[in-house]
């Protein structure tokens, strides 16, 4: 026993480490997958770290850049904080080779995870528990719900749980008169490895000092006063923001005009739907099967019975149960949760702060583990086995729930019989908590397989094969990036729409394949650019990736300077293609195809072409007119985007410089609208034919002689057919349900009358198909065709409606409605995600499929209420005269003003763009963080760029420093004199002076404290 007692605590918890890590992570790698998510961890994570390891072991200096290959551009420094700057594990990747990333990417997962208890340890020995509670209290930190599954997604969000113990470590050290010189420390560095974390960490720490001074002034303590303790740690907290200065400055700078600027507190939301309510207590112990709201609970079942004993003994643990009241109210109200989410979304991801309360209340219980009474296992039996209960009557009283959850509750009733048989078993404490730390090693490493199985949970499914990662990385065009132009001449290139279908708003990819594309996929992004992108009603907008891939906008392709696109090849024959972007083809005169690549899981299974412009506008050139904000604003979306190209849009107006009101070059088209009824069951015979055709058990269907689009039975049929069905004499709910129908479709027609104004659901909530007939479909041939959607709202489902729509399906079906029907769909109602779903609308023309979403309020992210929308329907040489709109999830879709607009993209057009092409710089040399050229113009101009705009941009004319402007609603320009002139643009990060200073200083004053506090500790011990 003295022996066991002598090993130091953090090599039990390395054992213990490897153990359970090794047990649930095997899972994984056993089954051929990685840690590389096939949504964020392929789209962002991966390819950033890979960018930043060519950084760091060819061009550190670039990190203080401008990249042309962050979407349009945008400075490295201040996008890459948000993910690997400061994190200090990600710099090791410099000693790894290229080719060895994707195992160095993981391998720095289980490095965190192990730093997560390490810091834990760190925390818990200021305290007195005993070394198996510490050891504990450890484990249950390291191992929870949070870090497997940001262990599998986002990587770098590990790092909180590592700093937080530390920092609290270090407010306790202040609280209880030591030296406040480390808590700078760990605030300068909580501060860099991410200003997002620093804000929830610095919430937390106001949080856990509050509670400590609480605390200790409660048991009477020696203390310092209020007063004393707030400027002690508010110097410490002071000197540390002024070391993070180098990152801290820029990055605030730039968020104050990123796209996240401007959110919606709480998603809109007063409360959480009904089915987040429903489903928390199967949360409480595991994952849940999914994700939702960030609510990552699944308490280890020592832990939830240490918080069942803490909340018991309310006084004996009075401030500790205080805070788990708060949290336990906290995750009810999503407002609680934006507020610790910078006051956006309502993201419960302050609970890996949770678990560090958890884990405290952990080691109290185990601190008294050996000396439970008969009332305290009578209280932990007892609400176990409520939870079990409550679950199982949430769940239409059967435990309708996976396999692996009645594993894990298993393992709860094997604790509660551990503790209920120590007496009867008359085991020593040592073998008790022998047993003890073995059902918890069970316990955490049957969480971590419920993440990380494919045996147990399909989210696995969703992690990339081993080897995969690269070879999409190298291979994510087919190798047709390799054909691009080389030449002085700067140009971008995009994705044409849907040439990959994937879950996330965008890849970033193509910025390690150096292509300059223009969409991108950060969450700080550059705001101006988000600007103009919305300006133009983009309906591929989204706060992470403001341009997406532009929905295949000609105009805006060529604004942004998109010389080439990169298209699937079965696009080539099937889908319109933007006017102007001419295959690139062979000596032969073939189109020049490039083999697909084929990756297992991530192929598009297709080749890939290259489509050409003669008309992208080169990134510096002048406009000769300008054109008012006002102006601009008058006109709609697609006007706008025509205007560009014939005046600047300027912020402040420039003297010397023509204003000009913009030509509207869209044209309105008239068409009529008919929703599609075919599958509407508004007559007697639709009802007949969909009887038979959803008639259960075996039959001579005579239905299978009918033609598919059959919607009127001829007398003979239906004689032949009614019999079968029981229509012979139709029940009143039959009737009265096809006659609501009719009404409906009948009010629906009259309202869409003149222009399309609703789009509804039938009675048994199938949403209906519209069809918008153009007339004289011939006139708008060689046009690009937009459907103009403003003033749009839309009413979800309900439980209530489901309900309704359920009951009048098996009505027109005739099959029996039991009482355990009605509770299944009661119970998935309250389950379901009804009230909080979003909708997709899909418009299809012969030669074009596109759509538009709105995100629900469960999307953490990029949700934003959508009430306009410009739907791209794409360009063609030929006449199309019907466009079928389709929608989903929800009851009916409302617009105040739906309108097609064609806009011709012929000669004039052409002329255009030639004009502002030759007006573009001369000798133009651009690098990362310069660009320079010579200009020509008999009158004063505009110089127009499409440089997202960033005060970090400098101008010089012949020398001389001209202030700069934001034009086109996000990009940089300025004024011009006639002449010829010589320009210069350079750019530094905005406030990384500043910030390098506010560096040095903090450093310096922390090195003289930190030498006068060991000249002090000496003179004191001499």
């Amino acid at each position: 026993m003295k022996t066991v007692r002598k090993i130091p605590l953090v090599v039990w918890y390395t054992a213990m480490f490897v153990v359970i890590a090794t047990i649930t992570y095997s899972g994984l790698f056993l089954a051929g997958r990685t840690l590389i998510w096939e949504v964020d961890g392929i789209a962002q994570h991966f390819p950033i770290l890979l960018e930043f390891q060519r950084i760091l072991q060819h061009h550190p200096q670039q990190l203080f850049s401008w990249s042309w290959n962050l979407g349009l551009g945008a400075d490295q420094l201040t996008t890459f904080s948000y993910y690997v700057v400061g994190d200090p594990f990600n710099y090791l990747v410099a000693f790894v080779s290229r080719a060895h990333l994707e195992w160095a990417y993981q391998a720095l997962i289980l490095l965190r995870l192990y730093f997560v208890g390490l810091a834990f340890l760190g925390f818990s020995r200021q305290f007195k528990f005993k070394r198996i509670s510490q050891l504990i209290g450890a484990l249950t930190y390291t191992f929870t719900a949070y870090t497997f599954y940001v262990g599998m997604h986002h990587p770098f969000f590990l790092l909180p749980m590592i700093w937080f113990p530390l920092l609290c470590w270090a407010i306790e050290r202040v609280l209880r008169g030591r030296h406040w010189l480390p808590l700078s420390l760990i605030t300068a560095v909580v501060i860099l490895s991410n200003f997002y974390f620093a804000y929830l960490l610095a919430l937390g720490g106001l949080v856990y000092a509050l509670v400590r001074f609480w605390s200790r002034r409660r048991d009477h303590l020696t203390m310092r006063s209020f007063g004393q303790l707030f400027w002690r740690l508010l110097v410490a907290v002071g000197l540390g923001v002024t070391m993070a200065g180098i990152l801290l400055v820029p990055t605030l700078l730039a968020m104050l005009t990123a796209t996240r600027a401007s959110f919606n507190f709480a998603n809109g939301l007063t409360s959480y739907p009904i089915n987040y309510y429903v489903n928390l207590p199967n949360r409480l112990l595991t994952n849940g099967g999914s994700v939702q709201y960030w609510v990552t609970l699944g308490l280890s079942s020592i832990s939830f019975i240490a918080i069942i004993y803490t909340l018991r003994h309310f006084r004996r643990y009075w401030v500790l149960n205080w805070v788990l009241v708060v949290m336990m109210l906290g995750i009810l109200l999503p407002q609680f949760a934006a507020v610790f989410n910078v006051f956006s979304t309502p993201s419960n991801r302050w609970l890996l702060m949770a678990t560090l309360v958890f884990a405290y209340a952990t080691m109290a219980f185990m601190d008294q583990v050996t000396a439970l009474t008969a009332a305290d296992l009578k209280w932990l039996a007892g609400i176990s086995g409520g939870l079990l209960v409550i679950i199982w009557l949430i769940n239409g009283f059967y435990l309708n729930i996976r396999k692996h959850d009645i594993a894990t509750y298993l393992i709860l009733l094997a604790l509660i019989g551990i503790l209920l048989a120590k007496q009867s078993l008359k085991l020593t404490n040592r073998q008790f908590y022998v047993l003890l730390l073995g059902i918890v090693t069970l316990n955490l490493a049957n969480n971590g397989l419920g993440w990380l199985s494919i045996n147990t949970n399909s989210n696995s499914t969703e992690q990339l094969r081993q080897g995969a990662a690269m070879k999409w990385v190298k291979n994510y065009f087919d190798g047709a990036q390799k054909s691009l132009t080389t030449t002085s001449q700067f140009y971008r290139t995009a994705l044409a729409p849907n040439y990959y279908t994937m879950r996330s708003a965008e890849s970033d990819v193509p910025m390690v394949l150096g292509t300059h594309t223009v969409g991108s996929y950060f969450s700080v992004q550059n705001g101006y650019v988000g600007a103009f992108s919305q300006a133009l009603g983009n309906s591929e907008y989204a706060m992470n990736s403001p341009l997406g891939s532009l929905d295949g906008r000609t105009t805006m392709y060529n604004l942004l300077g998109v010389k080439y696109l990169f298209a699937r090849e079965d696009q080539l024959k099937k889908q319109a293609l933007p006017a102007g972007y001419e295959v690139v083809k062979m000596k032969t005169g073939e189109p020049k195809i490039f083999a697909d690549k084929f990756i297992y899981g991530m192929s598009n299974h297709t080749g890939t072409i290259l489509l050409k412009s003669k008309n992208a506008l080169p990134l510096v050139y002048t406009q000769q007119h300008q054109i008012s904000q006002r102006q601009f604003n008058r006109l709609n979306a697609v006007d706008r985007e025509q205007a560009l190209l014939q005046g600047a849009v300027t912020t402040q107006q420039v003297s010397g410089v023509k204003t000009v009101k913009p030509t509207v070059t869209g044209k309105n088209v008239a068409y009529t609208v008919q929703a599609d009824t075919t599958n509407v069951l508004d007559t007697l015979d639709k009802v007949i034919i969909y009887r038979n055709q959803h008639a259960t058990g075996a039959s001579n269907n005579a239905l299978t002689k009918l033609p598919a689009d059959t919607i009127t039975l001829t007398p003979e049929q239906r004689e032949s057919l009614t019999p079968a069905t029981g229509l012979t004499t139709p029940s009143n709910r039959v009737l009265n349900l096809i006659a609501a129908n009719q009404k409906l479709v009948q009010k629906n027609q009259e309202n869409n009358a003149d222009e399309l104004t609703s789009m509804v659901s039938d009675v048994q909530g199938h949403q209906i198909p519209y069809q918008l007939t153009i007339q004289h479909p011939k006139k708008y041939r060689n046009t690009e065709l937009y459907l103009v959607l403003d003033g749009i709202s839309y009413r979800r489902s309900s439980i209530k409606h489901a309900l309704t729509t359920s009951q009048n399906t098996n009505v027109f079906t005739a099959r029996p409605y039991t009482k355990v029907d009605y509770l299944d769909d009661v119970r998935d109602g309250l389950k379901g995600n009804l009230s909080a779903s979003g909708y997709s609308l899909t418009a299809q023309t012969t030669d074009n499929l596109t759509s538009f979403s709105q995100l629900g309020t469960t999307n953490m992210s990029d949700y934003e209420p959508r009430t306009s929308a410009v739907i791209n329907l794409g360009y063609s040489k030929y006449a199309r005269k019907l466009i079928t709109l389709n929608f989903t999830s929800i009851r009916s879709l409302h617009f105040k003003s739906a309108k097609l607009i064609a806009v011709p993209l012929g000669k004039t057009y052409r002329q255009r763009t030639r004009q502002l092409q030759t007006s573009g710089l001369k000798h133009q040399q651009v690098t990362n963080n310069q660009i320079t050229g010579t200009t020509l113009t008999k009158t004063a101009t505009v110089l127009t760029t499409s440089i997202p705009y960033s005060t970090g941009w400098q101008l010089r004319v012949d020398g001389q420093t001209v202030r700069t402007q934001v034009v086109n609603k996000g990009f940089v320009g300025a004024k011009l004199t006639a002449g010829r002139h010589q320009i210069r643009l350079t750019y530094h990060t905005p406030g990384l002076k500043i910030g390098i200073w506010s560096s040095i200083i903090g450093g310096v004053i922390s090195i003289l404290i930190a030498c006068w506090w060991g000249l002090q500790k000496r003179v004191r011990q001499s």
